[in-house]
């Protein structure tokens, strides 16, 4: 709990210290008022964990921590997935009857190269740390630290148009790179729903609260839009290349997602090693027909 204490610290000093900022463009975004200089990588944190886990609580606050001190450059994925994510409608009054599995979740759980071995752990733009692709979350903060500072390879832009009436979810994602990348890159579009509420096991030292009724889960990976490993892009891009796509998602498919929860989280990937070259992210009720 020390890190996630110094991370918060930082998180609010880093608030007061940035100036505000009105204008909305590339490279720069206002998120909370804080300005973020976008000139540098995204990152994704990838968040394995499950309601029966009894350390995932304090691991999915710290992840959330880490995600406020870089506004608009890391971005959370929370992938219930595993032994710990599986439903129990009978222990502890029904409390964790809720299912927050998907395809993509459990596909990347098992796929073996990532070595998510224990709950919880985590992926830090699938990129090595120490060695090693995944880490506890203790190493989560350094591994960000570390991804942050990576130059930028590409812009990515997402627009979501949704239409209330026919609840369905117009996707348009365009890419530039702004040099050239050699092999397969993948385009990955994935859905996250927040503030779901459920129940959570605990044991944070000196909390009497051995469970949770009504946790909120944010980050929620609900699934993917084109697939657990998404879309070949290109081969060998160049630098300046500009490829746009468009996708289009059906809520009324999926009847106790809440669209204004919910966000577009895309990202850009080696097809081969699954390395995550830069991301972006954008509210699903952003345009509305």
């Amino acid at each position: 709990m020390k890190i996630f204490k110094y991370i918060t610290l930082i998180g609010i000093l880093a608030g007061l210290l940035f100036p505000s900022c009105t204008k909305v463009e590339e490279p720069y975004y206002t998120v909370k008022s804080v300005y973020a200089d976008t000139n540098m990588r995204s990152v994704i944190l990838e968040d394995y964990t499950g309601h029966k886990c009894v350390n995932c609580a304090p691991a999915a606050r710290m992840a959330q921590s880490i995600q406020e001190l870089y506004p608009n450059q890391v971005f959370v994925i929370s992938v219930h997935a595993g032994s710990f994510a599986q439903p129990d409608s009978v222990k502890y009054g029904g409390i964790l009857k809720d299912d927050f599995r998907c395809t993509t979740g459990n596909d990347w759980y098992n796929y073996s190269l990532f070595k998510i071995d224990q709950n919880p752990k985590g992926m830090v733009n699938r990129a090595l740390y120490n060695g090693k692709i995944s880490a506890v979350p203790s190493q989560w903060a350094g591994a960000v630290s570390v991804a942050v500072k990576q130059p930028k390879l590409a812009i990515l832009t997402i627009k979501n148009v949704y239409n209330a009436g026919t609840k369905s979810l117009a996707i348009h994602i365009g890419t530039k790179f702004l040099q050239g990348i050699s092999g397969q890159v993948n385009l990955c579009v994935c859905i996250l729903e927040d503030s779901i509420y459920g129940g959570q096991l605990n044991s944070v030292p000196g909390d009497s609260i051995p469970y949770y009724k009504h946790f909120c889960f944010m980050d929620v990976l609900r699934g993917s839009v084109n697939g657990s490993w998404g879309d070949l892009l290109t081969t060998d891009p160049d630098e300046n290349t500009i490829i746009t796509k468009d996708y289009t998602f059906l809520f009324n498919t999926q009847p106790t997602w809440i669209p204004g929860n919910c966000n577009i989280v895309a990202f850009l990937m080696n097809s081969e090693t699954k390395e995550i070259l830069h991301a972006a992210k954008m509210p699903v009720v952003n345009v509305t027909l």
